[in-house]
């Protein structure tokens, strides 16, 4: 039989099994400071770390050992530097790229492991929205960059929809969350009125709240909203969705995506910013794809359906929507349709 020997395979499991405590790493080190003093200090040493942040010496240089080992820091002489790209990602809280809040989101949602051998057995769910306030608002925090990521970095790629955005009008956020999106397309288009709809109240009061904070309650809001009461025809020249498509339960999908385009004006868009399902067994197998397959893993007793991208446009077809521009980033597929 041809293949990985034994070992092979047991070295493979300890692998997958590090990704977890390496998660860990990346939690407490943002929790103590760790990466954005080494963004902030390129070559500090172990030493210089333990004495700012007042850590002990040996832990702190264990972390920064186990932090090089899976490539997160390099060295710099005696000290230490972020590896390539990663004082952004890690180090910079301010930096468009900025995902140093996602492991958290991670390790919250590994709670919902201990019922899973159950929900299992019986089929039951445990929706995002029964999760508790700390889980619901590391969310918010935990992927508020992706609005600016798509803003800065995405956008670029899509000439239309950024023409159509600056020319102003009103756009509609479909499960708006935190208010991140509203915030960032607000600020940077000021023509812009912006509209945020969600099921779930904590989300809207953290929008709203957000969105007084920023000085920007004049021209956009956050409401309670579900499909059902989006009833308005012909009002919005932009919908975005991030994230959530794959989070409506499937049997309201097509009446989701037909009420998006009643809404729409003629010639509006709809910016769906989401996973897609790996379509092959190699894509399966195959990072960032991989990821995606993983997140119908982690949400799975949520009750949410990662979709493939033939689903999409399948559903944005039978609304009535036609694909206009589309782009990928790292494991997310963008699409914008146009009515």
């Amino acid at each position: 039989m041809s293949g990985p020997d034994r070992a092979t395979q047991m070295t493979k499991l300890y692998e997958i099994i590090g990704g977890y405590h390496a998660t860990q790493l990346l939690e407490v080190g943002r929790a103590l400071g760790v990466w954005e003093a080494i963004a902030e200090s390129p070559s500090i040493t172990s030493d210089g770390l333990s004495a700012q942040l007042g850590t002990d010496r040996f832990y702190t240089d264990v972390l920064l050992r186990t932090a090089f080992a899976f490539e997160l820091i390099d060295r710099d002489g005696d000290g230490w530097r972020m590896a390539a790209h990663f004082d952004e990602i890690l180090g910079r809280p301010d930096a468009t790229f900025y995902l140093g809040n996602v492991a958290r989101i991670h390790l919250l949602l590994g709670r919902d492991y201990e019922d899973y051998a159950t929900r299992f057995r019986d089929g039951s769910l445990f929706s995002f929205q029964a999760h508790d306030r700390e889980f619901i608002e590391a969310v918010a925090d935990g992927l508020k960059t992706l609005p600016r990521i798509f803003s800065e970095v995405v956008l670029p790629k899509l000439p239309a929809l950024r023409a159509k955005l600056e020319r102003g009008g009103t756009l509609l956020d479909v499960g708006c969350g935190g208010g991140w999106a509203l915030v960032t397309f607000a600020e940077r288009f000021p023509k812009l009125r912006c509209i945020g709809v969600d099921i779930e109240r904590r989300s809207i009061d953290m929008a709203n709240a957000l969105l007084r904070e920023r000085g920007l309650a004049d021209r956009c809001e956050a409401r309670l909203l579900g499909v059902e009461g989006l009833t308005e025809r012909d009002a919005y020249d932009v919908a975005t969705t991030f994230l959530v498509v794959h989070e409506l339960e499937p049997r309201i999908k097509p009446a989701v995506f037909e009420a998006v385009a009643r809404s729409l004006k003629p010639g509006g868009s709809f910016v769906i910013f989401d996973e897609t399902y790996p379509e092959t067994e190699e894509a399966l197998r195959t990072m960032p794809s991989r990821f995606a397959a993983l997140a119908q893993w982690f949400e799975l007793t949520w009750g949410n359906r990662v979709d493939t991208r033939t689903a999409l446009l399948k559903l944005l077809a039978d609304a009535g929507l036609a694909v206009a521009e589309e782009t990928m980033l790292s494991r997310f597929t963008i699409i914008v349709a146009t009515k």
